[in-house]
């Protein structure tokens, strides 16, 4: 990392930066790929084009450089700790004295650069981006600060440390963003020597630490927003908070905490990864937070993590700086991942396991501003990958972000009258876990109104039974989604021609075409074969839509997945018109 950076200039930015996920292609929903040598040219690796003249990519640069400098300064005070070489310490030195020179001048704005103290930042376009910044950038000086001048350490707390604090104090939020303003306050408490400050991150009474932690941590483990990657955030600031107050004598590692740590290994698939829900990053597993495992294991349980470890390292190099701090050998494990079916009961989303396969429902609540319209959904693991998927979401600043992946047709879920849900919950009616699976089953009577709405899953070794049922004194049009991310092939329905949908979000589907099929056919996909079998005349559409997105490259995910393009999935919608619904698929597993 240190030896890369060096190869670029190393000067501060004089502008400051905008927001992060508007670096992005508004064609391919990719973000740009990150050039050091051009600031303002920005490239989509999916289409081939530069983008210019266009402000909030040029702003979204300087994000990137930012985040570049920050792991720079983290890897040089690494280096600084294992070698004691000061050339490690002089080169933090002189990017901190650069950024003490910059930050006092810089605007406070938002992702907009528009002046707003609301949620805004100074290096960033938000205070979130700020906190995350300055939490790593802490720890870092606190690592090499003993070989700087009383004059530097002074102009440097002075003129960034100290507007960062003035700035974080005066931002107050009631979710996953003031856990990162917590864990910025009470790390720069430490670094100017505040416990006023650090008491203010722990205990304020409307969004201290332990406020949100109470406020936040549904009692089976998991964050309310609904997702893994909306997990694993607030759970990385809690345990950097922790880690922080460790040298005042405050031990952060409660059962709580370790509640959140233990929640989401009951949630994967065989493969360690998880299912993409709300606006979840696709590709999320334990083996990209193996660095907060290897914390978990050294502060909390070693018996309890570091099998978790064994089983991140069976296809992962254990590599993370967390990993310095847990003193344990962890050899990779032998046997892969092997679960019995589960249900959460506040998350609100069931696994139903046979072997290596998973099939997964979620119902619960609706996640809060990062919640997706998509209850009664599921998705389906073979072991080997997703047949059908949550994609989660795309780069926030995409236009799929809004016209697609927040949709109820975006999802294996009913959708009625092509509109969204309302954001409410499914309820939860019965869950039995076999060795051989288990079932599940999900209803909702406010999803739509005047739409009662009924799903089961029964998994039996490699059968799986789908009942989908609606019903309603009203007519309406009930369309039955499966997103497929290999092309599947009708066995039994007859092309028909093709159809163009224009109106939203139908529109988002491509090449659709439309089959004959009576109430009855097969989908072969690689796999599984599928029989669709309708209580009601149907109608069958084909097409192909944006399916598993481009990753966030500031979230971690496996090694390399960041420089995908959009996958295509291939949506097959069955369509009844009336008042009820009577859909059954019988999927039979390879």
């Amino acid at each position: 990392t240190v030896e890369e950076r060096l190869c670029h200039d190393l000067a501060v930015p004089v502008m400051e930066a905008g927001h992060g996920p508007f670096y992005v292609c508004p064609i391919h929903n990719q973000t740009f790929t990150f050039r050091w040598e051009y600031p303002t040219e920005h490239y989509c690796q999916a289409c081939g084009k530069t983008w210019s003249g266009v402000g909030k990519y040029d702003w979204g640069w300087v994000n990137f450089v930012h985040l570049k400098n920050r792991q720079y300064m983290e890897a040089c005070s690494y280096l600084y700790m294992i070698k004691g070489d000061a050339v490690y310490a002089d080169r933090v030195l002189d990017m901190l004295k650069d950024y003490a020179v910059r930050y006092p001048g810089w605007m406070v704005h938002d992702a907009w650069r528009h002046y707003t103290e609301s949620h805004s930042g100074k290096m960033f376009g938000q205070s979130l981006d700020e906190a995350v910044w300055f939490c790593t950038v802490c720890r870092a000086y606190d690592a090499v600060k003993d070989a700087f001048s009383d004059s530097d350490r002074a102009f440097i707390e002075k003129n960034l440390f100290s507007g960062a604090a003035t700035l974080l104090l005066a931002r107050r939020d009631f979710g996953n963003w003031q856990v990162w303003h917590n864990a910025a306050i009470a790390s720069l408490g430490v670094i100017l020597r505040d416990d006023s400050m650090i008491k203010t991150a722990l205990d304020d009474p409307e969004c201290g630490y332990h406020y949100l932690m109470a406020k936040h941590v549904n009692a089976d483990g998991w964050w309310n927003e609904g997702s893994p990657i909306y997990h694993f955030y607030p759970l990385e600031a809690m345990v950097l908070t922790a880690e922080a107050v460790r040298c005042r004598g405050i031990d952060l590692y409660d059962k709580q905490l370790n509640g959140m740590f233990l929640a989401p290994l009951k949630g994967t698939y065989s493969d360690l990864s998880f299912p993409s829900h709300n606006d979840g990053w696709y590709g999320e597993s334990l083996v990209a937070q193996s660095g907060l495992y290897e914390m978990a294991c050294a502060r909390l349980s070693e018996e309890t993590f570091r099998p978790v470890l064994s089983q991140c390292y069976r296809s992962h190099r254990r590599h993370h700086c967390f990993a310095l701090f847990n003193p344990f050998e962890i050899e990779p494990a032998s046997l892969p991942f092997v679960q019995e079916s589960h249900r959460f009961a506040e998350a609100g989303f069931s696994l139903l396991r046979s072997g290596a396969r998973t099939v997964v429902m979620k119902y619960g609540p609706h996640g809060g501003g990062h919640g997706h319209p998509d209850k009664l959904s599921i998705s389906i693991h073979d072991g080997r990958s997703e047949i059908i998927s949550d994609f989660g979401t795309s780069a926030y600043g995409a236009p799929d972000y809004t016209r697609w992946y927040r949709k109820t047709l975006a999802h294996n879920t009913v959708c009625v009258v092509g509109k969204d849900q309302e954001k409410v919950a499914g309820r939860f009616e019965s869950f039995k876990a076999r060795k051989d699976g288990g079932s599940v089953r999900a209803s909702g009577d406010s999803l739509y109104r005047g739409v009662h709405m009924e799903r089961s899953l029964d998994l039996k070794g490699d059968v799986l039974r789908d009942v989908f049922l609606c019903d309603s004194p009203e007519a309406h049009t009930y369309d039955y989604v499966l997103l497929f991310n290999a092309p599947p092939h009708l066995i039994g329905a007859r092309e028909s021609g093709p159809v163009e949908w224009t109106e939203e979000p139908y529109r988002q589907i491509k090449d659709v075409v439309r089959y004959l099929s009576g109430r009855s056919f097969k989908v072969e996909v690689d796999g599984a074969l599928v029989e669709i079998v309708s209580g009601c005349d149907i109608e069958v559409y084909l097409g192909s839509a944006s399916g598993i997105p481009p990753t966030n490259p500031s979230v971690k995910t496996e090694s390399g997945s960041e420089d995908r393009p959009v996958i295509q999935c291939h949506p097959l919608v069955i369509r009844t018109r009336g008042s009820k619904m009577d859909i059954k698929a019988k999927w039979h597993f390879e």
